[in-house]
């Protein structure tokens, strides 16, 4: 009985069932760590210009004006 089962299992079988295993996981790794950084950019430009605003570094008008520019 054990020996019909090991007649028909091929050696590389399970290395290659162990490299697709591992490259999923090592996809799931980076598409994690990626996750982060490609959506959301802590230096986009309404960020910046809150932040110099907070500063004191521009005014409410300009401000504004540079605001309603970015949204165009």
């Amino acid at each position: 009985m054990i020996d019909i089962f090991w007649a028909n299992f091929h050696p590389f079988a399970f290395i290659f069932f162990l490299l697709i295993v591992g490259l999923f996981i090592a996809n799931m790794v980076m598409w994690r760590r990626r996750r982060g950084t490609c959506f959301h950019n802590p230096y986009d430009a309404m960020t910046i210009l809150e932040n110099r605003l907070a500063r004191g570094e521009i005014s409410k008008e300009e401000y504004q004006e540079v605001k309603e520019t970015l949204k165009r």
